[in-house]
């Protein structure tokens, strides 16, 4: 069976499982022809198919016999029996097809719950129509009160005197009465089998109608759930793509860096310089400038027209800014500023758009960044090329890739970035392969001779990541941590010696001349640790 939000629909399945009930016999097809008015509110039809009496008003049939009122008010005992019988079996038969329909629909996993709902339903409307049924008898036996109290004769008479006095008038009553009735039957006799049924079907609609809107209810309901569940889900996602990473600034989110490393794989630059102009640009203090945090311009790149057209562009904005057109003099301008659809969009942009102009694509100091994955030399490239006016532009920059240890990403790849400890396992496993290996003052051959920074040197490029030679130049390219955050392939470091971090208090190095690489214990004779992560 389809569901709601399938072909088919809600109402198709409901009239399925009425002509279901009605091919199956459960509705005679003797009763079928009647089931029109019996279902517009016209009471049980007499023999000749006229209306019959009803408790109220009784018009009798047309062709009856003049006669005393009686005669004309009267009907069969077995005809007012086999109406009522016919009317509780069509009652059955609504009941039968709503609750088919419910039971069909409460069947699959979204609507679960709708029989619930639907008994509940059918059991308010019971108990509201019992207490107006209440209500009018009352307020019947109140009229008739009234009545007898208005219609008596001052002494109460109760005799033949006072019936006769009113008997015309009701016996002018029942015959207009009766004559309405005939005119009604016969213009009911005159609608087919079709018209009966279609009756039928329109007095099963109401209670039909209130069980779909129960279940509309419930799947809405279900579908608010799920859709709730699904923005939160959607908002934790997106909190944690903003969060920002250990021993970076606050303002630089995990998303930037992951677009910086996407495009070192795909453009070549340098990841560790474009983190590093992100800090030198719109860093201020522990927080991004305007620019930045309201039109995610990262860059401090301007407008032109031709980019308009950039799906990672949502236009442009005026802004006042300083520039240097002479050494130690700055000038305050308002230029206009690309607006950004995001973050990670700004960052793309700088490499596949901005950086792809001439100046900078054909410039020899970029091209040999992209090649040798050197942030120091974006960063000449980069004022080379005329991105900034600053004299103090690329002295700024490497300070900053040193004091954050922004070299470490331009070597690292995405999937270093989402699994830190599979790098750390590379690194370790490079340190055992060469236990063994005899120290030699400035070595740099795996397998053969190493000292203390070549070995830290080599297992780190087995993990993707380019770090120096000389301890000194690791401790400035590496973020420096306590000790006791150090994790299996960190570097240990002290003055003048570093070694690889194997856990458990235990560390793999190359100690002196004349000794060879091994395994060492008690990490406290270092005074902090190097990580990439």
């Amino acid at each position: 069976m389809a569901r709601p939000s399938e072909g088919g629909g809600m109402l198709e399945v409901v009239g399925a499982q009425r002509r279901d009930v009605l091919t199956a016999g459960d509705v005679a097809e003797t009763e079928r022809d009647s089931l029109g008015n019996v279902s517009e509110g016209a009471g049980p039809l007499d023999e000749a198919g006229g209306p019959a009496a009803t408790a109220k008003g009784r018009p009798s049939r047309p062709d009856a016999p003049e006669g005393g009122l009686g005669d004309k008010l009267s009907q069969p005992a077995g005809d007012r029996r086999a109406a009522a019988a016919m009317r509780s079996r069509v009652d059955a038969a609504k009941l039968a097809i709503a609750r088919e329909a419910v039971s069909q629909l409460d069947d699959s996993e979204e609507l679960e719950g709708a029989s619930g709902m639907y008994d509940a339903g059918r059991a308010a409307k019971k108990a509201a129509g019992g207490l107006r049924q209440r209500k009018a008898k009352k307020a019947a036996q109140g009229s008739r009160k009234a009545a007898t109290a208005l219609g008596a004769p001052k002494g109460g008479a109760r005799g033949p005197e006072a019936a006769g006095a009113t008997a015309p008038a009701k016996h002018q009553a029942a015959q207009a009465a009766a004559q309405a009735s005939g005119e009604a039957a016969r213009a009911a006799g005159s609608k087919g089998a079709a018209s009966a049924i279609a009756g039928a079907v329109s007095g099963a609609a109401p209670a039909l109608l209130g069980a779909v809107a129960g279940i509309v209810a419930f799947a809405a309901c279900a579908l608010a759930v799920a859709q709730l569940l699904s923005a939160l889900f959607g908002f934790w996602d997106d909190a944690a793509s903003k969060q920002g990473l250990e021993g970076l600034p606050p303002y630089i989110t995990y998303e930037m860096v992951e677009a910086a490393l996407e495009c070192q794989e795909e453009y070549g630059h340098p990841a560790g310089c474009t983190i590093a102009q992100i800090i030198q640009e719109s860093g201020q203090g522990d927080r991004m400038s305007q620019l930045a945090e309201r039109d995610h311009n990262l860059f401090g790149m301007k407008w032109w027209a031709g980019y308009a057209g950039c799906p990672e562009v949502a236009g442009k904005a005026n802004w006042a800014t300083s520039e240097e057109y002479v050494p130690g003099e700055h000038t305050q301008i308002t230029a206009s500023f690309i607006r950004f659809t995001g973050d990670a969009e700004c960052i793309r942009f700088r490499s596949r758009v901005f950086l792809q102009a001439e100046r900078y694509s054909g410039n020899a100091l970029i091209r040999e960044a992209i090649e040798r994955h050197d942030s120091d030399r974006m960063a000449e490239g980069l004022k080379d090329a005329g991105w900034a006016t600053d004299s103090s532009y690329v002295e700024s920059l490497k300070s900053i890739m040193a004091q954050w240890g922004l070299y470490r990403f331009d070597s690292m790849t995405v999937e270093d970035l989402k699994d830190p400890a599979a790098s750390g396992n590379a690194i370790v496993e490079a340190a055992y392969s060469q236990l063994g290996v005899p120290y030699v003052w400035g070595g740099s051959t795996p397998g053969k001779a190493l000292d203390c920074s070549g070995l830290t040197q080599y297992c780190y490029a087995q993990a993707g990541i380019r770090i120096s030679h000389y301890t000194g130049s690791q401790y400035e390219e590496l973020r420096r941590i306590p000790l006791s955050e150090a994790k299996p392939g960190d570097i240990l470091y002290r003055s003048g010696h570093v070694a690889i971090y194997i856990g458990d208090d235990r560390y793999i190095h190359e100690p002196r001349t004349g000794d060879v690489c091994r395994i060492a214990s008690g990490i406290g004779s270092f005074s902090c640790a190097l990580t990439a992560r």
